[in-house]
Order: structure tokens, then sequence, then C-alpha cells
């Protein structure tokens, strides 16, 4: 037999309780209008009334059977919605004349085959409705079902994706590491300034990077640190050659701003941007708010698509992680950047979770 716990956990949570309160009040009131407009019912308000004692009797007396039995199988289910609307219709016959003479100048007497007949109708509109809520309810339990199911199923991408990075983080900062200690140890008796100053903007990158490997977020104003620490390292290797401009207001640089995002790009635009020119270029680093937006724009001034399209891990790794976060509300675009190079923009909202 099926077993039901979801279906009692429905039950078992005051909103759903009050909202099927609320149909059963709303679906009286329309077999109140039908049984009047077939003239099967005395008046509307007589209808009315009885309507709802017998509704609001049956609910009751249903909720009240699931929240004491809790039927884990099937036929217990059936056996308690049974005993739920006898119930109610036994306790609507004596509530509605009661409530009417009460509140109204009613007194209900009538033939056998009147009460014969308000069982009849209790019952058969009481099936209908219960089955009503029971589709109704585990149509519900089945959205939220697939809701957790998708949850669940974010989270482990989520989780993936972040170990990716991290490998490629791992990865990647080996190679830069020791790139630049190499430099380092070459500057160290030819030009001992550069080197000082290529050793300290090293420290202050490592400082950034340690740091922010840490917590799962980080503002615009750390990732900028660690950006233009990464560019004065580069710009000692390379010289004459890098050249870059950064432009960022204050107010944008308080953001919460995913680690990791920008610096792949600026990366892209160093490696198959600007280094296979003898000339070597330029990197403009932008940012700008636009209502609920950030807007950050990394030029550069290099080789164009042609180089740079054969980068495919970390523009990659960005995209599945502006998708992943942000959903449909942030993006990264990659266009030309007239008169040649590459620009690439992400546009991500302030806040994310």
């Amino acid at each position: 037999m099926e077993h039901l716990p979801d279906y009692i956990k429905y039950y078992s949570k005051p909103r759903h309780i009050l909202t099927d309160l609320l149909y059963t009040i709303v679906l009286s009131v329309f077999i109140a209008v039908f049984l009047t407009l077939t003239g099967i019912g005395s008046s509307f308000v007589t209808t009315l009334t009885t309507s709802q004692c017998f509704g609001i009797s049956m609910w009751s007396t249903i909720t009240l059977l699931l929240w004491l039995f809790k039927p884990e199988k099937a036929l217990s289910l059936a056996f308690i919605v049974i005993a739920g609307i006898a119930g109610g219709t036994l306790i609507g016959l004596h509530l509605g004349p009661f409530v009417l003479r009460q509140f109204f100048p009613v007194i209900v007497k009538g033939p056998e085959k009147s009460l014969l007949q308000a069982i009849v109708l209790c019952i058969a509109f009481g099936s209908v409705i219960s089955y009503f809520f029971y589709t109704k309810s585990r149509l519900s339990v089945s959205r939220e079902v697939i809701q957790q199911e998708r949850i669940k199923r974010l989270s482990s991408e989520k989780e993936a994706l972040e170990a990716k990075l991290r490998l490629l983080q791992a990865q990647i900062e080996p190679h830069f590491l020791f790139n630049t200690l190499s430099n380092v140890l070459s500057l160290v008796d030819r030009d001992p300034v550069k080197g000082k100053s290529m050793l300290t903007d090293l420290i202050r990158y490592l400082r950034t990077s340690l740091s922010r490997t840490l917590p799962d977020r980080t503002t615009l104003d750390q990732e900028m640190e660690i950006i233009t620490a990464y560019l004065n390292i580069q710009k000692v290797r390379m010289g004459e050659r890098l050249r870059f401009t950064i432009e960022v207001p204050d107010a944008a640089l308080t953001h919460p701003f995913p680690p990791m995002l920008l610096q792949p790009l600026v990366e892209n635009a160093i490696k198959h941007g600007l280094e296979p020119q003898m000339e070597g270029g330029e990197i403009i680093i932008r940012a700008a708010e636009k209502d609920d937006l950030v807007r950050i724009e990394v030029a550069d001034t290099g080789a164009g698509f042609s180089s740079f399209q054969k980068t495919g891990v970390g523009i990659a790794n960005v995209r599945e992680r502006i998708q992943l976060l942000y959903g449909e509300k942030g993006r990264l675009v990659l266009e030309e950047n007239k008169p040649h190079g590459v620009r690439a923009t992400i546009e991500v909202p302030k806040v994310y979770t």
C-alpha cells in the first residue's frame, strides 16, 4: 500500500490548514449558489448557512482525525476521510438548524425525504471536495519535493564548482609564484630596486590571496587589491610593454564580490592579448554602478579574439560561477575592443547569496 508521510506533513503546517479552511468556505458558497439556482435548496440565506455548517464541520472533523491518527497508508487515509464525512454530516445536521434558529428567524422542519436528500448531498459534495483537497495536497507536496531536490542539486553543483575552482587556483598560483620568485632572483643583482618592488608586490599578493581563501565571498576592494598587486608584478616582468589603469569609484569598492571572477580575465588579457605582441599593450579596468547592478570591464589593446579564444578553462570557469551564483541576473560578455583587443564585461547584482 502507498505510504503517505509527506501528505501528513502537509497537514501539519498551519498555513496549509488555514488555506484549506478558506477553500472550504469558498466552495460552500458555490454549492449554496448551485443548490439555490437548481431549486434544490430553499432561500439562499438558509442554503448558504446550512452549506457552511456542513462544510466547516466536515473539514474540522477530517483535519482533527488526520492530526490524531496520522495515517501512513492509503487505506487508513480513506477510512479517516469516510469517517470525517460521516461525522461532519451528523454535526452539520444539528449545527445548521441551531445556527438558523439563533441568528435567523428560520426554523428548519421538513419530511424525512428532505433529511435523506440533505445527507446524500452532503456525502456526494463532501466526497468530491475531499478528493479535490487530496489532489491539491499531493501536488503541493510534489512541488516541495521537486524544489528540495533542485536546492540539493544546486548545492552539489556549487560545491563541485568551488572544488574545481580551488583546483584551478592551486594549479595557477604555484606556477605564477615560481615564475615571480625566479624573476625576483634574477633582479637581485641586476636591479635591486625593481627586485625589491616585485617582492613587495608578491607579498601583498600572497597576503590578500591567503585571506580571501577562507571566506566564500570578498569585496570588490579586496579583488582590486590583489589584481593591482598581480599587475604590478607583471609590469616589473614586462616593463614598458605593460601599461594598466584601474578606474573604480569608491562607492563600488564596498560591494560583496565573489573571488576569482576578475583575475582570470586579467590573466587572459596579459597572456593571450599583450604578451604575443612585441609592443605589448594596455589593460584598463573600469567599474560602474547601474541600478542594482555592478558592471566591471576588463579591456586590453592586445592581439584580439584570434589569440584570446584559445583560452577555455578560465573563461568557462567564470561563466559557470556567474550562472551558479546569479542565474539569469548575471552575465559575462566578450566583445571586440576597437580598434584592437578584447573587452570582457561582467554584470552582476550588488548583492549575491
